[in-house]
């Protein structure tokens, strides 16, 4: 029995999963993206980790050199008015849209067709697979304690670059941060989001300080740093389940924003328990109950960085030392280092937290 999957949204997660279902012979897999492809864009900020990036596109027969714009260094983070070098570990900015097309061609995907919940579940589909990002536009936005964060950014050239380096500028109470990158040829991505909405403060002032030769784009959009675990990935409608994947199933990991590989990552979590043998409904459990698992540190950063925000997390809070303590651990870990592309030392830890 052929079973149909509906993959509405080729993105990351969207693309990736599209791929990997392709190359199951009982699985019948189609993508739909509401953008054209000429015109495919993705906004973000396109830096990764390059090494595990590649382990991911090896997979379905890429490689992660293709895509490279830039490589970094180190990483500079300025905090309290002193720019620190912090080391990387195969840091990059990529040419994300051109990967996404490329991983979509692996399947078949119909481009400017935004389905609504109500066409895929009329078209014979057996499991919708909602990609559509912060949206959720198919299994639904969360009911209660959602947390976005609101960001925008420009893709700006200069004559003289204000730093030869990724840099990032991370704003007080962990409410977001400013970044820099490096894009090659004299580009950068420049952005800022901020929960406290002065993300477009904080961007006209590093632009009126570091004036860009010109500005080739600008945009805007949210992302949603609830995770895994309070994050509902699963449902069912008129009898077929609805499963949320990348940053609709909460892959944004909530202290920097860094959603590439950890929508890759669940895709490959769907991917394993669909093509597992099992029954669809117990393919799909084991879903839920793996990317539970599998990101546990991200609900560790959420409540961390909820509590900062608020203003409730403090010396006196034994919940606030341990999140600290694990977030420390994490930071300092392989896994760690693979997922952010960053390499801290445990003085850069310390220094990152002090100020908050």
């Amino acid at each position: 029995m052929t079973l149909n999957v509906g993959i509405i949204g080729v993105g990351t997660a969207g693309s990736y999963l599209g791929a990997l279902l392709s190359g199951v012979g009982t699985i019948n897999v189609k993508g739909y993206e509401g953008q054209s492809k000429e015109s495919y864009i993705s906004i973000c900020a396109w830096a990764t980790n390059k090494d595990m990036l590649d382990g991911y596109l090896r997979e379905i027969d890429l490689h992660s050199d293709s895509y490279v714009l830039a490589e970094a260094r180190v990483l500079l983070v300025e905090l309290g008015g002193i720019v620190y070098e912090v080391p990387v570990e195969n840091l990059v900015t990529i040419d994300k849209p051109r990967l996404i097309l490329d991983v979509a061609r692996k399947f078949e995907v119909e481009y400017s067709h935004r389905i609504s919940r109500m066409e895929a579940l009329n078209n014979g589909i057996d499991v919708i697979v909602d990609a559509t990002g912060v949206s959720r536009g198919i299994i639904g936005k969360p009911t209660s304690g959602d947390r976005m964060l609101p960001t925008y950014q420009l893709l700006v050239e200069y004559g003289e670059p204000p730093f030869e380096d990724f840099y990032v500028k991370p704003f007080s109470r962990y409410a977001g941060y400013l970044w820099y990158f490096p894009l090659g040829g004299g580009r950068f991505f420049v952005g800022a989001g901020d929960a406290f909405s002065r993300h477009l403060t904080f961007l006209r002032d590093f632009l009126d300080k570091h004036r860009p030769t010109s500005i080739l784009w600008r945009g805007g959009r949210s992302l949603r740093i609830k995770p895994p675990g309070l994050l509902r990935p699963l449902i069912a409608d008129e009898g077929r389940p609805i499963v949320a994947v990348g940053e609709a199933a909460g892959t944004v990991f909530p202290i920097l924003g860094e959603g590439i590989l950890p929508s890759l990552e669940s895709a490959r979590i769907l991917a394993d328990a669909m093509s597992g043998g099992d029954y669809l409904d117990a393919s799909l459990n084991t879903y839920v109950d793996v990317m539970e698992r599998r990101f546990s540190i991200f609900r560790r950063a959420y409540r961390f960085v909820s509590n900062k925000q608020e203003g409730t997390c403090n010396m006196s809070s034994l919940k606030c030392i341990a999140d600290v303590i694990s977030l420390s651990i994490f930071f300092l870990s392989k896994r760690g280092r693979k997922l952010t592309g960053i390499a801290p030392r445990l003085r850069h830890v310390l220094i990152a937290v002090k100020p908050f």
